[in-house]
């Protein structure tokens, strides 16, 4: 009997550590799975960008609404032009600083209106956010990486 009990608690040390195992391959696995959607959602959804004739600045759509920015957070290196379009109902601006560009902003946009703003971007990591009150406290930013 007493071998058998000694058994007993082995198994289920085993079990435990077993549970513990499956745990944590099941954690990696929902973590892998989040960031494959994650990639594949951006990936799905390329940067709404083109060329202008002659090799000019790509077209970047920026939809301002209340109180968000829409618009792709990866980008490749290079010369953009931002349009800054107000699809809210308050008054809305677009800045941008980051490696080599600083202070680089839109004037306020107004509802239904759209404002271009050109810059160069390198590699790193970019802040875009509205100016405009407190609108970036209210969610109105977001971090572009360029690479």
């Amino acid at each position: 009997m007493l071998i058998k009990a000694n058994e007993n608690r082995s198994s289920g040390r085993k079990s435990s550590g077993t549970r513990r195992a499956l745990l944590g391959v099941l954690l990696g696995v929902v973590v892998l799975v989040a960031a494959v959607c994650t990639g594949a959602s951006a990936a799905a959804s390329p940067a709404p960008t083109a060329h202008a004739g002659g090799g000019g600045p790509r077209l970047v759509v920026v939809n301002m609404v209340d109180f968000r920015l829409l618009q792709p957070a990866f980008l490749p290196p290079g010369l953009y032009t931002f349009r800054a379009v107000n699809n809210g109902q308050a008054p809305h601006a677009l800045q941008i600083a980051g490696p080599g560009v600083t202070n680089a902003r839109t004037p306020v946009v107004q509802a239904g209106q759209a404002a271009d703003l050109t810059v160069a971007l390198r590699p790193g990591v970019y802040d875009f956010w509205c100016p405009v009150g407190n609108h970036r406290q209210m969610g109105m930013q977001l971090d572009v990486y360029v690479g």
